[in-house]
């Protein structure tokens, strides 16, 4: 068995699964936007991707990558865009732990307990605002990372190349 090649598929695959969705974030948000009546709907769906597909699989890849370093014989500490790309994916958790999780918690559960807007009309309150621009900002932020990461990871800068 090449455990190179079962390493890669891994976390390629996690890394599909896992980032995939926070591409979908912005267009439920503006559906919402749209339609507040369906907020509760639309952050439960937001939270359930985050908590149960986006975090979990997001984690598996440090397995996975670190699978990858030890099959290739990589010097980790040698290859900059590895250091790099680890660095930028322990920031992403961080702010996916520390920021956006528990903004999505706050604004379910604010969701929860609010009476439902009539359809077509009303804004959501400003403390609901203030939460979705913050999870607007740190999550187009961590989106950017991921991009950045995907972009080290294949072209690999000032590295080596496995081909």
């Amino acid at each position: 068995m090449n455990w190179f090649l079962l390493w890669l598929f891994l976390h390629i695959l996690a890394a599909v699964i896992a980032f995939g969705p926070i591409f979908v974030f912005p267009i439920i948000g503006t559906l919402v936007a749209q339609s507040p009546q369906n907020m509760r709907f639309a952050v439960e769906l937001n939270h359930r991707i985050e908590s149960r597909l986006v975090l979990p699989l997001a984690l598996t890849m440090l397995v996975s990558g670190s699978g990858l370093i030890w099959t290739s014989g990589i010097n980790f500490f040698q290859t900059a865009f590895l250091i790099v790309g680890v660095a930028l994916y322990l920031l992403a958790l961080a702010i996916a732990f520390a920021v956006l999780l528990p903004t999505t918690q706050r604004l379910l559960q604010i969701s929860e307990h609010a009476p439902a807007p009539t359809p077509g009309g009303g804004v959501p309150p400003p403390q609901v605002m203030a939460l979705v621009r913050r999870n607007q900002m740190f999550g187009g932020f961590t989106t950017i990372l991921f991009v950045v990461i995907i972009f080290l990871m294949i072209i690999q800068p000032g590295g080596i190349a496995l081909r």
